[in-house]
């Protein structure tokens, strides 16, 4: 059983850890493409949205 919920947590942290990149390579791209005011505030937007986030 213990093995198996290690297995899960692993899985959960890897997933959430791909969403995060993808994230944050969005909006370096939306940066790039002017789709925001600047990289900073796309930058304080995900730091936001990401450092209280359960993990």
């Amino acid at each position: 059983m213990e093995v198996a919920v290690k297995k899960i947590y692993a899985e959960t942290l890897e997933q959430q850890q791909i969403e995060v990149r993808q994230s944050v390579m969005d909006g370096i791209r939306q940066a790039r493409e002017g789709k925001t005011k600047d990289f900073n505030t796309v930058c304080d937007r995900l730091e936001k949205k990401y450092t209280n986030a359960k993990v």
